[in-house]
């Protein structure tokens, strides 16, 4: 496969998000020159696997680690892939630099929660927002991944949009306010939801993979719906106060409560979802 695009990216940052979001676009066909990181032994393990020939079907150069941020800028793209805390700082160090200042390069940031005002004066740049858990771990298909993407400018944006195309991904040109609500929704999707299903394990550890069917069947049944409390089950919406007090009296028996939130949390969704039920019942279709 040879690739015919003129793009060059560098990333700064070789974390989860800059290790896959790299992988993916050197494998389309985009020149990933190099990378740069704080820590030097997580930018050569990323280069390395990017070098790799599987990884590179278009031949591309090899990806370089820098040891200067500042080679960083000698791409067309910039992307900071770093904590959202370091974002700023990194920004500092590259804003006064002439290929910055001089529109020579865009700046780009990943995070779902920095707005865009943080690159100031720089007057090329954007948001490339990936909606989606990402991994070093665990490989994911970038077709199935969304894009939540915004720029300073048309140039900035029609760049930002040629890269998402090489991915052949989903993408919203989406304000930073819209983003940054999209962020929290996915921290109740994917972190809450992570935390609830640890607790089902300390439940049931040794039957813990038969929930779940039940758990791709919930997801599924609440997209469909468009409101997903339109598909709640279970004791709390039947007024089953029988099931309800055998649970509590489980959660009891298998654990210390003063160490373990389990019968908090049971209480608390029981009576947010009979209390959601009865403002829903005389409206809404169950």
């Amino acid at each position: 496969m040879e690739s015919k695009n003129h793009l060059s990216v560098s990333f700064i940052g070789a974390g989860n998000a800059a290790f896959r979001l790299s992988l993916a676009l050197k494998y389309s066909g985009i020149n990933i020159s190099g990378v740069w990181n704080r820590g030097r032994e997580s930018a050569d393990f990323m280069a390395k696997i990017l070098n790799k020939r599987e990884n590179n079907p278009s031949a591309l150069p090899d990806t370089m680690v820098y040891d200067e941020i500042y080679d960083c800028l000698n791409s067309n793209i910039v992307i900071i892939a770093v904590s959202d805390d370091f974002i700023p700082d990194i920004i500092e160090m590259i804003k006064l630099r002439q290929e910055v200042l001089a529109g020579e390069v865009i700046i780009c940031h990943v995070s779902g929660s920095q707005n865009i005002s943080i690159f100031g004066d720089i007057p090329n740049h954007g948001v490339i927002y990936p909606l989606m858990t990402l991994s070093k771990s665990k490989p994911v298909d970038f077709k199935i991944v969304p894009f939540l993407i915004e720029a300073s400018n048309g140039k900035s944006l029609n760049t930002i949009e040629e890269l998402i195309n090489s991915l052949k991904s989903e993408y919203s040109i989406c304000s930073s306010n819209e983003r940054l609500k999209l962020h929290l929704a996915a921290v109740y999707v994917n972190n809450f939801v992570n935390y609830i299903l640890s607790m089902a394990y300390e439940i049931s550890p040794q039957h813990h993979v038969f929930l779940l069917p039940l758990a791709t069947e919930t997801v599924r049944k609440a997209f469909l719906k468009g409101d997903p409390f339109l598909t709640q089950t279970g004791p709390a919406i039947r007024d089953d106060n029988g099931t309800i007090e055998k649970h509590l009296n489980l959660i009891n028996e298998c654990f210390d409560k003063t160490k373990n939130p389990h019968e908090e949390i049971y209480r608390l969704f029981t009576a947010l979802i009979k209390e959601k039920f009865i403002e829903y019942k005389d409206n809404v279709k169950f």
